[in-house]
């Protein structure tokens, strides 16, 4: 098997370390052996068994689903997948279109960028690629193709990027919340959400009552790490998910929400505690905010070199949904 660096991965270790080299690009590896998994995704879901001409049942093929081309080659949804379970964290976001999206555009990216390694000759063509080669030539396609700037910005840029993405520079706000979450299937039907959505309600009803919220989040919820904890998930940052921060937006600590529908259902959110954030003072980080801008810069430039790349090599996004993956507008 080809085991292949992520360019989020090789990006941190030419800026940041090199001790590190991640592996999670061998889930869309052309030459990575299929790993089946349960699903219910009709496109990848059985089909029924063939008969031999012996008498014996054989399985059939399952079709293969392409999501995307890049140069001529396939993403396929079996790709996906198996590039998706890597990251229990890339698993939430897969549950809807704009996370799909997200993440199919770094698949394509990637892509992108070990076609730029071979068209450069940058890996070698004697053996498979390993994980040392792949980072030894994305370091040299940086260096070539996306340098870092070699110009530092300004004490005014860095203080303002401190003082705009401030929760980066320290302990940022926390709410440690409790959750009774009811889950409703992918691609549900209006009647199939308006079921989940009325055993939310009496859910409700019960914790009004003065129902336990602990005993009812063991009993009822659909999150599996919540449920084994009593509804609780501890300290989240509630910047980092739009969706949490207006929930709990005017929530008294203490007090529970009203039913509220979520990327996965429907759920109700005790808030617990409520913490501040805590932010460094800017001259005990400025390296760190340096590193940052600097980074960041070098994201923009690698981006902007693998869609120009996109155009001469050919990029397809087959499912209409996600053709989002593909910026409208590219260098």
């Amino acid at each position: 098997m080809t085991t292949k660096v992520t360019v989020a991965a090789a990006l941190a270790a030419v800026i940041v370390t090199s001790a590190t080299v991640a592996t999670r690009q061998q889930a869309w590896a052309t030459d990575a052996p299929a790993e089946p998994k349960p699903t219910t995704n009709t496109a990848l879901a059985p089909a029924a068994p063939n008969q031999t001409a012996t008498g014996q049942e054989t399985p059939a093929a399952v079709p293969e689903v392409v999501m995307a081309q890049v140069a001529g080659k396939k993403i396929t949804v079996e790709q996906f997948m198996r590039y998706v379970t890597q990251d229990t964290r890339l698993v939430l976001k897969a549950r809807t279109a704009p996370g799909k999206t997200e993440i199919l555009r770094e698949m394509i990216l990637d892509r992108l960028m070990e076609e730029a390694m071979l068209r450069e000759g940058l890996l070698p063509t004697d053996q498979a690629p390993n994980d040392r080669d792949y980072l030894k030539a994305y370091q040299q396609l940086a260096k070539q193709r996306f340098p870092a700037p070699s110009t530092p910005p300004s004490e005014e840029e860095m203080y303002k990027y401190y003082q705009q993405h401030a929760e980066l520079f320290g302990i940022p706000a926390m709410v440690r919340i409790s959750q009774i979450q009811l889950r409703t299937p992918n691609n549900a039907d209006e009647a199939t959400k308006t079921a989940v959505k009325a055993k939310a309600e009496d859910v409700l009803k019960r914790l009004r009552a003065g129902e336990s919220f602990a005993k009812l989040a063991e009993a009822l919820t659909e999150n599996p790490q919540g449920k084994v904890a009593q509804g609780d998930l501890g300290f989240l940052q509630p910047e980092k998910d739009s969706w949490l921060k207006k929930a709990v937006d005017g929530l008294a600590v203490g007090r529970f929400s009203e039913v509220l529908e979520s990327p996965v259902g429907y759920e109700i959110i005790l808030l617990q505690d409520r913490r501040d954030a805590m932010i460094a003072p800017y001259a005990n980080v400025r390296d760190n905010v340096l590193q940052r801008i600097q980074q960041e810069a070098q994201v923009k430039a690698r981006e902007a070199y693998a869609w120009k790349l996109a155009k001469e090599v050919g990029v397809s996004v087959e499912m209409p949904e996600l053709k989002g993956a593909i910026p409208e507008t590219t260098p």
